[in-house]
């Protein structure tokens, strides 16, 4: 019966996230269309909100603020694209193993392809943008097309016999490292493109873009299922590159428009390297990238144990455990964009932008820190309704990072913001990888997934939120005007 429950109320969830998702969406995209109409016209951002230009703090004018809500939604969709690809091979591997004869091992490598496309070449991506003309622009039309071409890459797997294991083999780990080495390039560009956005608006239009990531791990969860299912699993990777190259295309003619019309107030680009030595000698930027790391390890671990805690922890059944798995993804996608609108309220009421970085950060760790200690400590004595509601109180009061840490990138050094989102994302990688193998031992020494799988995680919430509160900082840094 507390099964039922669990899954009425689950399903009821998805369908008002879905709902919500798409009125949003549309109400963008309709706000953003002006952009292609008039060229001569210099409506902006902030025509349908009151927002007070960051130049004023100089006592200088930038005119009309850029026209924003077209960018941020095509923003939006590729951090979803992103993720989507992520997803489809973790659903789709089960039926491409069985044609394949793929055991496990060589299933794991495949997977690890992509990171080692998409951690070894955020750093060097980072660098090239400044060099290539059009930026960031640029840079991220290049990182989308070649993750397409990686997800197509994938798709063509079906035309290979199914003996032939060494190609299949070798088809896979290409196709996944090209997805991984495009995500890699594009999303440096992520951070210095919003680096770009007045300062009143940085949080809301951060939080709005990071909901892609979120948004699109869950629709990934809910549709490729179906889709296989329907289609056979190659249409899963035809329809997400075919996905990605209508993007390309539409992003390539806007921002064109769009750098035209509004270069004025885009972040200036320097030619020539992007200065490394002052970048990693500076306290705020190592305060962020742990900051960063501690974040990672309870993104990640959570999305690798949280299946099996459902199932082998609270011993809920496997139909319920998969729509449960959607949950945190759901309420974390629709919150973002809510917390960054408060984020640029408190801004415009007189905060100053440490104090909204640091409360948000802190909420971002603390209040999951709390909900996973609960977890940890006497989560069997609340029962699995209650351990749910935990979890996905943790997940949405992590989405405060949107307004805190992730937007600290552009805080320090908005023409080098890129650059320092790459070196943290690497090190926010990195970190997770140890931890969510020593959880598993953690689980198998305890016997408890309470003790293996929240306290590691409510630990390093809270070393992230000591560094992020007393080594942090919001303030530009000098290498920004040095270089």
């Amino acid at each position: 019966a507390q099964d039922r429950v669990l899954y009425d109320t689950s399903c009821k969830s998805m369908t008002l996230f879905l709902n919500q998702l798409a009125s949003r969406m549309m109400l963008s995209a309709r706000s953003g269309a002006n952009l292609h109409s008039s060229k001569a016209s210099k409506v902006g951002f902030a025509d349908d909100v009151e927002s007070v230009p960051l130049a004023e703090k100089t006592n200088q004018s930038l005119g009309s603020p850029p026209r924003w809500n077209l960018l941020i939604f095509l923003l939006f969709l590729a951090y979803a694209l992103c993720d989507l690809d992520k997803v489809n091979l973790s659903v789709a591997v089960l039926p491409m193993a069985d044609r394949f004869a793929l055991s496990e091992a060589q299933v794991g490598i495949a997977s690890s392809s992509f990171f080692w496309g998409y951690m070894l070449t955020q750093l060097p991506a980072a660098t090239i943008m400044q060099k290539l003309p059009g930026g960031a622009f640029t840079a991220l039309t290049i990182g989308v097309l070649v993750q397409s071409v990686g997800t197509a890459g994938t798709a063509l797997l079906d035309c290979i016999p199914d003996a032939n294991k060494e190609a299949t083999m070798a088809v896979l780990c290409v196709s996944r490292f090209c997805v991984g080495l495009g995500e890699g390039i594009g999303l440096p560009t992520f951070g210095a493109i919003l680096a770009g956005m007045p300062l009143e608006r940085r949080s809301s239009g951060t939080s709005w873009v990071m909901a892609g990531s979120t948004a699109g791990v869950a629709i990934g969860l809910l549709i490729c299922p179906f889709l296989i299912n329907m289609f056979d699993w190659p249409c899963v990777f035809w329809l997400f590159a075919i996905a990605g190259f209508a993007w390309t295309g539409w992003w390539h003619i806007t921002a064109k428009i769009f750098m035209a019309t509004s270069s004025e107030h885009l972040p200036e680009a320097r030619p020539g390297l992007v200065p490394w030595k002052s970048i990693l000698t500076n306290r705020a930027v190592w305060a962020l990238t742990a900051s960063h790391a501690m974040s990672n390890i309870g993104f990640y671990s959570l999305i690798a144990w949280v299946p099996s805690w459902y199932t082998k922890g609270l011993g809920l059944s496997m139909e319920v455990s998969g729509v449960l798995a959607f949950l945190p993804y759901i309420f974390g996608a629709v919150v973002s964009p809510i917390i960054g609108t408060l984020a640029d309220r408190l801004l415009k009421q007189g905060w100053t932008v440490r104090r909204v970085r640091l409360f948000f950060q802190s909420m971002a760790f603390l209040v999951p820190a709390l909900c996973n200690g609960l977890n940890a400590t006497c989560g069997s004595l609340l029962g699995s309704s209650s351990q749910v509601v935990l979890l996905i109180l943790a997940t949405v009061f992590h989405s405060c990072n949107r307004a805190g840490l992730f937007c600290v990138h552009a805080d320090l050094s908005p023409r080098y913001a890129g650059a320092l989102l790459a070196l943290t994302t690497t090190a926010g990688a990195i970190a997770p990888s140890g931890i969510v193998a020593a959880i598993g031992r953690l689980v198998d020494e305890t016997g408890s997934f309470e003790i293996g799988l929240f306290a590691p995680i409510a630990a390093a919430q809270l070393f992230g939120a000591l560094v992020f509160g007393f080594a942090g900082s919001s303030e530009q840094q000098y290498f920004d005007q040095a270089h």
